[in-house]
């Protein structure tokens, strides 16, 4: 089985905080459209596929002959008995009309990008729609019958410790059965990390962040949202089947421009430049086929991201010897805790667990 990942880069504007690859020229739509389902047809081979997501970007702008057309070509060249099928969307594109029509092409999975809901916090990073069109937009999709996941921002300018609560709350008190809250992120070069840069912005502390997220990690669990990666929280039954694709390093097709794929023990990515992708060229920018211990890495990486964990000895197989003595620091530190043969982050240990994890290597 195979999951498939469509790049859908086009927005109203181009968020603050965004490191994706996005135009807001929608005159290039067309050709675009054009030339995924042309690297669509090249591509697929008749394999079965049991998740497929569209993401971007903002895959709700794109117009429905489109979608359709991208939904014919992947059911030309892959098998796809029923699954699941996301759709990220911005709440001001959420409608009962647009609903219905991803309906219609088989989405039964609705993804919206609500980031805050407090006014004052969307301003700042660029977002078009406001708190009330957010809550609007949650109703129509839950009402509709499809499962439904938000996206919440932690350490937005403006945010404090209440407002984030606030939203949380409202989250939780929605009807979603999906959950993802990411910490702001400003590795890449964006707008907001500039302004950030010149003071023009102030964000939180990380001191602030760090205790909110080991707060929120407790209300989720007690509202009846189990964590089961870094930043993703579901109800019973409502994880995203295409994400933890990701993290269990199951197989993956990626199309258009930017896009990743992972098979067999290749990865590798599309070009970056949306003309060279609209001219044809879909010749990988990025390939690398991983060595054994770059899997054996990765493997273990990508296991203690999920609150799952890791086997021990798994991770002894892996790692080598050190790992006896990274276990024993980390549960006895309180960044680890252990369950029988199994070991896994605490909420503390996540906010650091990419340096945690570099340790073991």
């Amino acid at each position: 089985m195979l999951g498939l990942y469509i790049h859908l880069p086009f927005c109203r504007v181009h968020c603050a905080y965004c490191p994706f690859v996005v135009s807001t020229d929608d005159t290039m739509q067309d050709a675009y459209v054009e030339a995924l389902v042309r690297e669509i047809t090249a591509r697929g081979g008749g394999e079965e596929v049991d998740t497929i997501y569209f993401g971007g970007g903002t895959p709700s702008r794109t117009p429905p002959d489109h979608l359709a057309r991208i939904v014919d070509a992947i059911r030309s060249r892959f098998i796809a008995r029923d699954p699941e099928f996301t759709i990220e969307a911005n709440p001001e594109d959420v409608t009962s009309d647009a609903i219905a029509f991803w309906k219609s092409l088989g989405v039964n999975r609705l993804s919206i990008g609500v980031q805050s809901f407090n006014d004052a916090e969307l301003q700042p990073i660029g977002r078009i729609h406001g708190a009330q069109r957010a809550r609007e937009a949650i109703r129509e999709a839950i009402n509709s019958g499809l499962r439904t996941s938000i996206d919440l921002i932690l350490g937005l300018p403006n945010q404090t410790a209440d407002s984030f609560r606030a939203s949380l709350d409202e989250a939780i008190g929605s009807g979603v059965g999906h959950l993802s809250v990411y910490m702001l992120d400003l590795d890449e070069d964006t707008a907001l990390k500039r302004r950030v840069e010149s003071g023009i912005v102030a964000l939180p502390s990380e001191e602030q962040i760090a205790t909110l997220y080991v707060e929120m990690v407790d209300a989720l669990h007690r509202a009846g949202f189990s964590q089961y990666e870094i930043s993703n929280f579901a109800r019973c039954g409502e994880e995203s089947k295409h994400n933890l694709r990701y993290w269990r390093r199951q197989h993956y097709f990626g199309f258009g421009v930017g896009a990743h794929s992972f098979i067999g023990e290749r990865r590798f990515a599309n070009t970056r430049d949306l003309r060279r992708y609209i001219g044809g060229d879909f010749a990988p920018e990025f390939l690398e086929e991983l060595t054994e211990i770059e899997r054996r890495h990765e493997s273990a990486f990508l296991q203690l991201r999920q609150s799952v964990g890791i086997n021990c000895d798994d991770l002894l197989r892996l790692c080598g010897e050190e790992a006896v003595e990274w276990i024993e620091n980390g549960v006895n530190n309180g960044w680890l805790r252990r369950e029988g043969m199994r070991v896994a982050f605490t909420p503390e240990g996540f906010l650091v667990s990419s340096e945690l994890i570099s340790q073991l290597f």
